[in-house]
């Protein structure tokens, strides 16, 4: 018999190391550069994909409607995907905006104007941070939807669907863009918030 792969898991914090991490990102003793620094902030505000964060563009924003739309060729499941955007992911992008003039990528490369930052840029932030092997990009995913659910006490369908976890056999894009999309607005204002709160921010 050949044994199946393990699945690999990727490391993340517990959430009750959550208050130890945020006073070490905002304190920034690690001296990380203030477009990674943002990164992670923005990274663990949406909990969407590292890949999906470092390609994001500025015209898949609609800093009105609050909205981010991720198109279909840079999601997993290749369908698009909506993040409703909390006032501290907008405050978070304006800084971003003060930072460059690159009017294509958000996240920009410091070294290449003209390209997006490096798919191990935040990796390497969460090492200098001094959390090798204990948190990567992917790990805020798993913790959003750990205190989102235990914590928020949303049910599990709502931060799955921001999660983009969609099955190939749901009823097509429109249907899974919109999915819960009222919840979702106030789910991510709600994460927001209790990461102000953790960190005690009034």
């Amino acid at each position: 018999l050949i044994e199946a792969k393990p699945k690999k898991h990727f490391a993340s914090l517990d959430m009750k190391e959550l208050p130890e991490f945020l006073g070490v990102l905002y304190a920034n003793e690690a001296r990380l550069m203030p477009l990674t620094h943002l990164a992670v902030q923005f990274l663990m505000l949406t909990f969407v994909r590292t890949g999906e964060m470092i390609k994001a563009e500025w015209d898949e924003f609609d800093l009105e409607a609050k909205t981010w739309l991720i198109p279909a060729k840079r999601m997993k499941m290749k369908k698009d995907h909506l993040v409703p955007l909390s006032e501290q992911a907008l405050e978070v992008l304006k800084q971003v905006r003060d930072l460059h003039t690159n009017h294509k990528y958000v996240f920009a490369s410091r070294a290449r104007p003209r390209n997006h930052m490096s798919n191990n840029r935040v990796l390497m932030a969460l090492r200098r941070m001094g959390y090798a092997g204990e948190m990567t990009g992917h790990g805020f995913r798993s913790l959003a939807m750990s205190a989102i659910m235990e914590k928020l006490h949303y049910r599990f369908e709502v931060p799955d669907a921001q999660l983009a976890h969609a099955k190939r056999h749901s009823l097509g894009d429109a249907y899974d863009r919109a999915k819960f999309i009222p919840e979702r607005i106030k789910m991510m204002q709600d994460w927001a918030d209790y990461l102000d709160n953790v960190r005690g921010v009034k």
